[in-house]
């Protein structure tokens, strides 16, 4: 996925101030809590985590939304998804 330059830059930065976070503890809800704390969200902190954890988007979105700390944000994508689901029932 292409970012404008800006965004990569955030996600770069990011990534270089969150690894000894990730390296020392190996531990994603660590790393989440610590993106949470640095105004790391949404898209960004899945990207960064992708970046840290090498591996692939799914995976990251995982740790992303398993987080403790990402309980409101799980909880809007949850809702989201749901209206969707529920404006495809009705387009049917």
């Amino acid at each position: 996925m292409g970012f404008d330059a800006e965004r990569a830059a955030r996600i770069a930065a990011m990534q270089v101030s969150a690894r000894p976070v990730w390296e020392a503890t190996g531990d994603t809800d660590a790393l989440q809590q610590f993106l949470k704390d640095s105004g790391c969200h949404g898209v960004e902190a899945v990207f960064v985590t992708m970046g840290l954890l090498n591996c692939d988007l799914a995976e990251a979105q995982r740790a992303f939304f398993t987080a403790p700390c990402r309980d409101a944000e799980r909880r809007f994508h949850n809702h989201a998804l749901d209206l969707l689901e529920e404006a495809a029932d009705t387009d049917a």
